[in-house]
């Protein structure tokens, strides 16, 4: 007969069989595991990011009149719903074969009207129309106590002249709060109601998520999570997203695009209504910067579609993204045969002066820091095109 000890050996073999097989399938599984990993994580490394465009809202009733408009929900004039259509036109004929997938807004109608209007145009031109997806984090900086005002009346009479241009034109400048009793109180039953139903298929707003002022800093806070969470994985992932926002909504998300702009750039960077900014990326998120036959203007690593661009660099000659009192002398010197309008090769006083580097500086430099940036220029050039003096302080508070 068969020994106690060989019994006991027979017995184990089943066992140590069942325990091989386990541990096989277990080897198995991990390494199919790593494969699978390793197979997503080059194909995410294959895959082309999508490229960011970034657009302005066509001109509002309330940059029209120049006032402080903030989250105060006003409507396109008829320049702003023609400034979203040639921005569209510019889409279909300069982007080359850029197709886009995805378009974020935030909640307030003139960026609402602005995108649905390009994507009317893609439509009409054979392009599949896509998505329009509101949020409120895209919103436009609150303004606060200065919400409704006359920027030019306030600039005039405001008892604190530093304070306001701190407010404005810095970082981390926060107006004074609006109260209960302001006219445009953004907390009110009737305009939380709006807010909600334009952002319906959102992420919920809550009362607290209404500010009652904000700086570009609150604003970069508030924009972060919806860059991080959702429009950079939809990059990476190979769409390309049309952002149709604000001034400063959208200075908040270059700051979270491109890390190397900072704080104190922010509040200026060029961004004009209805003018078309694209961000191109790396796979790892960063951006890719310069694409060949583009047109940059510092300290921005997006380029401009339409001719602006060229022709602000063209006088731009040290390339510092700012245009020196000596730099719109240039000006004047192109301009000079049409204000020679006799042909005698003189101009009377009145008509240099009006046309001199000095008085150009003046009309054109909104913050009044000697230098005229894209923005500036660009709101300068839109005046003379439409023969109107107008007022300059259109440029960055919207």
């Amino acid at each position: 007969g068969r020994s106690k000890r060989g019994t006991a050996r027979a017995a184990r073999q089943p066992v140590r069989h069942r325990q091989c097989s386990i541990l096989m399938g277990a080897v198995r599984s991990r390494s199919l595991l790593i494969l699978a990993q390793l197979a997503a994580s080059t194909a995410a490394a294959l895959t082309t990011p999508g490229r960011l465009v970034l657009l302005r809202h066509g001109e509002s009733a309330w940059n029209a009149a120049g006032r402080f408009t903030g989250w105060e929900d006003v409507p396109l004039t008829p320049r702003g719903e023609e400034e979203a259509r040639t921005a569209a036109e510019l889409l279909l004929t300069e982007a080359g074969d850029l197709r886009i997938d995805t378009v974020y807004t935030s909640v307030l109608g003139r960026a609402l009207r602005t995108a649905g209007l390009c994507v009317e145009a893609l439509r009409r031109n054979g392009r599949p129309p896509p998505p329009i997806l509101p949020t409120w984090r895209l919103n436009e900086r609150h303004y606060g106590m200065l919400q409704g005002l006359d920027k030019r009346d306030t600039l005039e009479k405001w008892p604190d002249p530093a304070a306001l241009r701190e407010w404005r034109l810095s970082f981390a400048g926060r107006p004074p709060p609006m109260a209960a009793d302001h006219p445009f109180y953004s907390r009110s039953p009737e305009r939380l109601a709006a807010l909600r139903a334009a952002n319906a298929d959102g992420e919920p707003l809550r009362d607290e998520d209404v500010p009652l002022t904000e700086s570009i800093a609150d604003c970069v806070s508030r924009v972060r999570p919806f860059w991080e969470n959702e429009l950079l994985p939809a990059l990476l992932d190979g769409s390309n997203c049309l952002v149709v926002g604000h001034a400063n909504g959208l200075r908040a998300l270059v700051a979270c695009v491109q890390q190397n702009v900072d704080d104190e750039s922010l509040p200026s960077l060029g961004l004009p209504n209805g003018l078309p900014l694209i961000y191109e990326l790396e796979p790892d998120g960063s951006v890719r910067h310069p694409s060949e036959g583009r047109c940059y203007v510092p300290p921005l690593q997006a380029y401009y579609l339409g001719d602006a661009c060229l022709v602000f660099n063209a006088l731009d000659q040290d390339r510092s993204g700012a245009l020196s009192r000596d730099e719109l002398l240039d000006v004047c010197r192109a301009s000079f045969d049409s204000i020679d309008g006799d042909g005698d090769g003189q101009v009377a006083a009145e008509e240099l002066a009006a046309a001199c580097g000095d008085e150009l500086l003046r009309d054109a430099d909104s913050n009044g820091d000697g230098l005229v940036n894209f923005l500036e220029y660009m709101a300068w050039w839109n005046r003379q095109k439409r023969g109107a003096a107008g007022t300059s302080l259109k440029s960055f508070d919207q």
